[in-house]
């Protein structure tokens, strides 16, 4: 049920029994920042200042205070009722006032919180809210440094709740929930605590009754349990149930089944305060050895990250959105998501709950962590408050507090080691603080915290004080070797045996538009998303201690600080930010799914430029059935699957084609066009010639729809580079430079380049050409100075400068270019030259100081 729809129902169904009403608060608000308060626009909440900025070239997007306001009217008959707000989500800092007085303030950007602000509406007049929100960085609330966006606003929804003035208590770090505790489940018992907090905020003593309806996942009522007792005036009073359901039925990822309890509170001349919950009965333990158990069966946990950003919309979404991605998640096969880094929406626990998705969630204590009294407890405040709002829910199996929390610490070289001693010391001690408050809280769910591939976690000993231990590991990618991520399993496992072990991060970067069938690290392509993501889980599924995996993430998500084949953007994500799929998410489909699955991959991939009729072609097909068939213009190919994937190797003449794969009753097509690699020369009348110079991948222009093929070394005959070496800052990765190429959004293009490069040559025909070049300055050292007279560089400014001269078919075109002076560092450059040959065009590159070095060519017959 949508979440719209889900507190329509709630609010109908409480206005029918009693006088609590809630009603939304998000429409119309007037709303500026403290940068430009004159500047005030209409908007509705959800909603985020952070939308746009965070996502633009050369600009810090703005962390600083917003201020929402509009009027409320308020009704004669609230003299009789109290009257909150309840916000779900609101980052960082929120203050509310009502008719210019100071409410309350809330700290911690991710949790549910409530005001009561009874006392200062003004029944029978307008009142005058106004609610004031900083994301500023602040040194005692976490995150303090994380690869997300830190966006701004109000951006969950805001909630007004009236109530009787005998009520369940609203303004406290449970957001107003009852606790429903289900301390020790069997399949023949399931025992139930229920705890609430009732208020009499009237002016005298009342006689009450707390009445607790227990529902069976039928919605049929199968116990009534009541207590009398008397209420002073304003006092708060904790009261607890327990009843015992014989033979449960049990809540499980592959029967997510839901009881509910219904809370009433009544009392002499007041009206009843009515609220519900739903929960689960099931059982679940880590076992170091054999691995992750539900109900007492064993249950490999498999899944995602998830963060709560989308396209254009910042973290700002409808609760349609939220419930969409979850969907995802579970069609993909998934029984298991973590929420990082943050408590999301309260529509998200829901729905996983209904879903049958189990969830890690945690608070935003990461990468960092500041030794004062104020950070450690806003954190303390933070895990209260995320334990006590979202308790209830039977899919979340285990409470997390830390992530990678000595990152910065482990790569920051100006801390003298009296600070890092310092700064483990305070980590350690609050992650105590936390584990303790945790248990205290809730002892039947298990805790954890993620760490990323440091010696430093074991020897701090950090790593000792949860129930489970998530390593976020990145071999193949940030480190080489995809079979070095099961070797340091195994010794993980070998020196810690008690420790219960969870993969809470893995996975390359994946760009759509980059495409291979020669995967390397580190060059964005969906290919080798695939490849790694391959090994991983295998790797994963052969160790019965590990418990499981969450990849690394559901969708690409937003990072300002990224530098990445699209900036601003991490693009780990089986989907992009805008939830279309990547090709990985089938695969998944096909290794978790029991439901018949069959996919022909290539999406993305539907252009192929191989060498001639000679060279095969490589298509792979995702599916979960013994075997599939490949048919091809009355041809059949057939492969066994192994493991999720069937690979078929034929080759196709040019032209389009259309390839169908079936499997059993299901059958999946797709269109490949096919050109020739030595045919594109005399093609060159119909079709230009472009190439991705200095990389084996192939780059696809989603604006102009122009595809840059691989590149290739010359052969007599054809056309190719001559000379140089592919640039790369790092031998293990085939990037080139990760920076943001200013000046294109086409980065990937410019990313990768060939440097020392002498000619490219093409043998064409008589003609008139326009041939374009493509660079971008890789060396943020890189001179801009204008320096044109060589011969006097001393050797130290020499080593800063890059000059070199071009020529076509021997006329030097372009003399001393320095692309550091002439264009800027880190900027896409594009040159073009008209040109006539009478047989063959070579392009030539003759350096004066430093290397040449070229990143694209496209050649275009006039």
């Amino acid at each position: 049920m949508k979440k719209s729809l889900f507190f329509l129902f709630i609010c109908l169904s409480l206005t029918a029994h009693s006088q609590r009403n809630i009603q939304s608060l998000n429409s119309a608000w007037k709303f500026a920042t403290e940068q430009e308060p004159e500047k005030t626009e209409i908007v509705n909440i959800p909603h985020t200042w952070n939308a746009e900025d965070a996502f633009r070239d050369g600009k810090e997007y703005f962390r600083g205070k917003g201020i929402y306001e509009k009027t409320l009217f308020a009704p004669e008959e609230w003299n009789e009722k109290r009257m909150f707000l309840k916000f779900e989500g609101s980052n960082q800092v929120t203050t509310v006032f009502v008719n210019d007085q100071q409410i309350g303030e809330h700290r911690g950007g991710y949790t549910g919180f409530v005001f009561d602000i009874s006392e200062a509406l003004i029944p029978g007049k307008e009142n005058k809210i106004r609610i004031e929100v900083d994301n500023s960085h602040n040194l005692d609330i976490p995150p303090l440094d994380a690869d997300f966006n830190f966006y701004g606003g109000i951006y969950r929804d805001l909630w007004l709740v009236t109530t009787p003035k005998v009520h369940f208590e609203m303004a406290n770090e449970a957001a107003g929930n009852i606790l429903i505790k289900t301390p020790e489940v069997s399949e023949e018992s399931g025992n139930l605590e229920v705890e609430a907090k009732v208020v009499n905020s009237s002016a005298g003593k009342k006689n009450t009754e707390v009445k607790i309806d227990i529902f069976d996942p039928t919605d049929k009522l199968i116990k009534t349990l009541r207590k009398e007792f008397n209420l002073k005036a304003g006092e708060i009073k904790k009261v607890n149930f327990s009843h015992t359901v014989n033979t449960p039925e049990l809540w499980s990822p592959s029967s997510p089944v839901l009881y509910r309890v219904e809370a009433s509170v009544s009392a002499a001349d007041s009206e009843n305060d009515i609220i519900d919950s739903r929960f689960g009965f099931r059982w679940f333990e880590a076992d170091p050895e054999k691995g992750f158990f539900l109900n007492g069966k064993p249950l490999k946990l498999i899944g995602a990250n998830r963060h709560q950003d989308f396209e254009n919309l910042g973290n700002a979404l409808p609760g349609e959105l939220h419930l969409r991605d979850y969907e995802m998640i579970k069609e993909m096969g998934a029984n298991f998501i973590r929420t990082a880094h943050y408590p999301q929406d309260p529509e998200v626990y829901k729905v996983c709950d209904e879903l049958g998705l189990l969830v890690w969630s945690e608070i935003p204590v990461i990468n960092d962590v500041t030794d004062s009294e104020a950070y450690h407890e806003v954190s303390k405040q933070m895990q209260r408050e995320q334990i006590l709002q979202f308790f209830n829910h039977p899919s979340v199996v285990m409470w997390g507090y830390m992530n990678e929390i000595f990152i910065r610490l482990v790569f920051n070289n100006k801390l003298t080691e009296e600070e890092k001693r310092e700064k483990i010391r305070t980590s350690v001690e609050l992650a105590k603080k936390l584990e303790k408050q945790t248990k205290e809280l809730d002892p039947y769910r298990l805790s954890v915290m993620a760490l990323h591939e440091n010696e430093i976690y074991n020897t701090s000993k950090i790593a000792d004080i949860p129930d489970v231990i998530g390593w976020n590991l990145y071999m193949g990618w940030y480190g080489p070797g995809l079979e070095n991520f099961g070797k340091f399993l195994d010794e993980q496992h070998e020196r810690y045996p008690d420790r219960p072990l969870f993969i809470s991060e893995y996975g390359p970067g994946a760009d759509i538009r980059n495409q291979t069938s020669d995967p390397k690290p580190w060059d964005y392509s969906e290919a080798y998303q695939l490849k790694l993501h391959r090994s991983y889980i295998r790797q994963v599924l052969e160790r019965d201690f590990v418990l499981g995996m969450a990849a690394w993430n559901f969708a690409d998500f937003g990072s300002s600080f990224r530098q990445d084949a699209m900036p601003y953007i991490n693009q780990k994500g089986l989907l992009n930010m805008d939830r279309t799929k990547k090709d990985i998410y089938y695969y998944y489909q096909a290794r978790l799914l029991e439901e018949p699955v069959l996919y022909l991959a290539g999406k993305n991939f539907s252009e192929r430029f191989p060498k001639d009729a000679s060279e095969k072609l490589q298509f792979t097909v995702f599916s979960n059935a013994a075997e599939v068939t490949l048919n091809f213009n009355g041809k059949q190919y057939t492969s066994e699957v192994e493991k999720g994937i069937a690979l078929f190797e034929i080759s196709l003449p040019e032209g389009t084609h259309q390839l169908t794969a079936t499997a059993e009753d299901l059958s999946h097509s797709r269109d490949f066009t096919i050109r020739y690699r030595r045919n594109l020369l005399s093609e060159l009348d119909k079709n230009d010639l472009l190439i991705n110079v200095g990389t084996h991948v192939q780059y696809h222009d989603p604006v102009t729809k122009e595809v840059w093929i691989a590149d290739q070394e010359y052969r007599e005959g054809g056309f190719g580079y001559v000379g140089g070496k592919i640039y790369q800052k790092s031998k293990d990765k085939f990037q080139g430079t990760a920076s943001d190429i200013q000046g294109t959004e086409n980065d990937p293009l410019f990313q990768t380049m060939r440097e020392g490069i002498e000619a490219y040559k093409f043998d064409v025909e008589k003609g008139k050409y326009k041939v374009t070049l493509l660079f971008a300055e890789p060396e943020y050292s890189a001179s801009e100075e204008n320096i044109y007279n060589l011969s006097e560089v001393s050797e130290e400014k020499a080593a800063t400068l890059r000059s070199f001269d071009i020529s076509i078919n021997g006329e030097k075109v372009k003399k001393d270019l320095n692309l550091a002076r002439d264009f800027g560092r880190i900027r896409a450059a594009e040159i073009s030259f008209i040109t006539r040959t009478e047989k063959g065009l070579e392009v030539s590159f003759s350096s004066n100081l430093g290397k040449s070095l070229l990143s694209a060519i496209k050649l275009e017959k006039l």
